[in-house]
């Protein structure tokens, strides 16, 4: 199905086989000179020739700096190194080396939330993506699931080490579904969640449980939040949404003839579902009834291939 999906679109060489033998903390702060990494990438990546660094600037979840020009890559030089909480090496595009800077926390107002962001290259958007979902899987790393101890950054910041039984540990992904729902007119299902915004509403998803395959996670999350039985479940699309560690698997399923199709709600996590059709929900976006989920977002993606055209309050 052809489906623009923001989270997916990157075009760059991740460089996978560079990563243990590249210190990307040491080239950020300047301790080591840059053209040691290039020297390695051109060594394990194919002969890749490598001649500058871009860096991304990211806080807390989903945040980054933007550039003098409202994008999104920094030249090393003028990122201070004593605000450098970790370094992420992403690999290369064109002659460029890319690395993710994770800054210490401030008070400063120029950052941007990446969720919200619509003007940004393809690979940008993902790759500050992967940089906020690293960055929040080393702060809540910071310990051994087998044996308790501590562990400690490793290969270019996609390993850590335990220092107790050398245990490695990679970055975390869950996967979660994600469905539109229709009816036998095809209208389209949205629901509320009591913790969002009064006016936001997105598609019914859910995190897949041990030994679930994702059609029957579907069909569950439908039942448990929105009480309806449905069939025909097809698989649509995926993204990572590494805020703070998903994979969205779409989907879309119709529900079950002669089933009701009346949602029920148990009004402590879904507070409302309502049933819309294409002009309807048009009209309900236009007047401010109801939000669409946000830009970059695979919820957006699904609801408007659905719709046919673009959303209203899209650029």
């Amino acid at each position: 199905m052809n489906m623009p999906l923001p989270l997916s679109q990157g075009n760059w060489d991740p460089c996978t086989y560079a990563r243990p033998f590249i210190d990307p903390r040491a080239v950020a702060k300047r301790e080591i000179p840059a053209k040691t990494m290039y020297d390695t990438i051109a060594q394990h990546c194919g002969d890749l020739q490598v001649e500058t660094t871009f860096a991304y600037l990211i806080s807390e979840r989903g945040r980054f700096i933007p550039n003098s020009q409202g994008g999104a890559r920094h030249r090393l030089d003028g990122v201070d190194p004593h605000q450098i909480k970790r370094v992420f090496f992403l690999g290369a595009q064109g002659r460029a080396a890319l690395l993710g800077i994770q800054l210490h926390p401030t008070d400063s107002d120029g950052y941007a939330d990446l969720r919200q962001n619509t003007h940004l290259d393809p690979t940008d958007v993902q790759l500050l993506a992967t940089c906020s979902g690293l960055a929040n899987w080393h702060d809540n790393g910071a310990f051994c699931a087998r044996c308790g101890e501590r562990t400690t950054y490793a290969a270019a910041g996609w390993e850590r080490k335990c220092l107790g039984c050398a245990r490695i540990e990679y970055p975390r992904t869950d996967p979660s579904i994600i469905v539109a729902i229709h009816d036998q007119n095809d209208r389209i299902l949205v629901a509320h969640n009591t913790r969002w915004r009064p006016t936001y509403a997105s598609l019914v998803a859910g995190f897949m449980e041990m030994g679930e395959a994702p059609e029957q996670t579907v069909a569950r999350e439908t039942l448990e939040e929105v009480g309806l039985h449905v069939d025909r479940i097809e698989y649509v699309a995926s993204q990572a949404w590494p805020f703070p560690r998903s994979l969205m698997l779409g989907y879309r399923a119709r529900v079950v003839d002669g089933a009701g199709l009346e949602p029920t709600v148990d009004g402590v996590e879904i507070d409302w579902a309502r049933w819309y059709t294409r002009e309807e929900y048009g009209a309900a976006l236009k007047n401010g009834q109801i939000e669409a989920p946000g830009p970059i977002s695979i919820a957006r993606a699904i609801i408007r291939h659905w719709y046919g055209q673009p959303l209203p309050g899209d650029e």
